[in-house]
């Protein structure tokens, strides 16, 4: 498994790949420490790959407002059939737009399942590809996000992460309109 770190307008990302497709997406609190090569006693920064490189490239792009769609391969393999149902309709929320997790629930043809929605969300190993950040509560209340993992999801650093990235798409949505 090979994960890259590198601070973006959106905070500290860490990204993991198995050398096919990403695997994990998370923000950290702080840079991990850096391994040091037994070989070489030189400090790796990171480890990286193609899939990693074009990740990274593929999320400053989005952060530049040149990309809305990630096209880089994700392996949700490791999850379970349901979740990557869930998963597999939240992908086609639009860029920038907002939806709740009743309405979610509702395209994946479960009306009553919002909560099995915000689940989804919780459990989504790659937030931003798959935008989770897209969805909120009934009447556009921010709801719950896990960006940093070691911290609350109702954390105010995490609800400030969902809430720059919605604005984020606001304002380029509005500016290529």
């Amino acid at each position: 498994m090979l994960q890259r770190t590198e601070m973006t307008p959106f905070g500290l990302i860490n990204m993991s790949s198995n050398g096919k497709a990403i695997t994990n997406l998370t923000w950290l609190e702080t840079k991990p420490e850096t391994a040091t090569d037994p070989k070489t006693g030189n400090k790796d920064h990171h480890n990286s790959d193609a899939i990693l490189d074009q990740a990274f490239q593929e999320l400053h792009e989005y952060a530049n407002g040149t990309r809305q769609i990630f096209t880089v391969p994700v392996s949700l393999d490791h999850l379970t059939p349901a979740l990557r149902e869930w998963l597999n309709v939240l992908r086609q929320v639009a860029y920038g737009d907002t939806i709740s997790y009743a309405d979610l629930a509702i395209r994946a043809g479960k009306p009553r399942a919002a909560r099995s929605a915000g689940s989804a969300c919780a459990n989504n190993p790659v937030p931003i590809i798959y935008p989770c950040h897209r969805i909120t509560r009934l009447g556009g209340k921010l709801g719950n996000f896990g960006a940093i993992r070691t911290l609350s999801p109702m954390d105010q650093r995490n609800l400030g992460i969902k809430a720059a990235l919605i604005a984020h798409e606001k304002t380029w949505q509005a500016k290529t309109a």
